[in-house]
Order: C-alpha cells, then structure tokens, then sequence
C-alpha cells in the first residue's frame, strides 16, 4: 500500500522543492507548500510569515489529513498512482482529483465506477485493477487538459501554464 510520506515528498517537488517556505500569490491568495490561504481561510498569519519548518510540519498535517486521508490513498497499492493523485488533489481539489481518478479508472479498466468525485471502496478497486503505468500516463493527459482549459477561460492564469504542464507530466 502507498506510503503518505513518500507521496508529500512528490508534492514537494512541485511546490517548494527546496523546502524554503517561500510565499506565493496566485488565485488562491497566498500559498506556501502547497497550502493556499483562499481554501484554508482559517489558517493563522504565522503559517505564512513565521519559521519554513514550522509551516511545512503544518502543510504536512493539512495535506494528510485533507487531502492524502480524504482520497483514502493510503488505500492504493501502487505508489505512483497515489503520488500522482494526492498531487493532483493538493493542486486541483479533491474532488476533481477523485473525478479524474474514476474517469481514468474506466477508460483503462473493465469495471465501471460512477464519476461522482468520492473515492470510495468501488473506485479504489477500479484504481488498483488498472495497469499502473498505463493509468498514470492517463491521469497525465487528463490533468494536462485541465490545465489547458484553465488557462482558456481564465486567460489571468494563463501565467502558470508552464508550470502547470511540467506538474501534469511528473
């Protein structure tokens, strides 16, 4: 089964791979280790301007408990799999990290799950049935898409297409 560390450790890559704390701003307001302020209204203002290791051991918490626990990842037998989708959900939401999941899950599998944006025990089952690289490789072009799509309605974020693809494609 996947392991929640080696999964934060992918999504660190993507959002501070130096692990320096840096503070960001984009549309979901400040961000630091991939924790945005606009989705975690409740987060005191020493996450953002106090120590880098006392926000990460935060971020870290958050993203276990919000994220890695809420797709019930640790649930997904191939770790590849889980990093992709716990990196997903971290960027994307996890609810449209779980859509894509089963949307995924379906096109290379041969159960069908509804696309309804919850893991549960019929899509962990579908996600552990499929092939993993052939599924990671889907939810690659899946969330290369919805960055593309992001960028086109929202042509303010266009900024972070770059970006965007380099995550899609890790």
């Amino acid at each position: 089964m996947a392991e929640f560390k080696a999964a934060f450790a992918f999504v660190l890559q993507h959002e501070d791979s130096t692990c320096s704390g840096k503070v960001t701003v984009d549309a979901g307001g400040r961000t630091r280790f991939g924790i945005a302020e606009k989705f975690h209204p409740d987060l005191p203002e020493e996450f953002f301007s106090g120590p880098a290791e006392d926000a990460l051991a935060e971020a870290e918490k958050i993203e276990e408990r919000e994220y890695w626990d809420a797709m019930r990842l640790a649930e997904v037998e191939d770790q590849n799999v889980a990093n992709k989708l716990f990196d997903m959900g971290v960027n994307m939401g996890v609810r449209q990290a779980a859509v894509y999941a089963q949307r995924a899950a379906n096109a290379v599998g041969d159960s069908r799950v509804a696309e309804d944006g919850v893991i549960g025990t019929k899509t962990l089952s579908a996600v552990n049935e499929a092939d993993p690289a052939v599924y990671c490789q889907l939810l690659r072009e899946l969330s290369a898409a919805y960055y593309r799509h992001l960028a086109a309605v929202n042509p303010a974020q266009a900024v972070n297409l770059v970006g965007w693809m380099k995550r899609a494609e890790g």
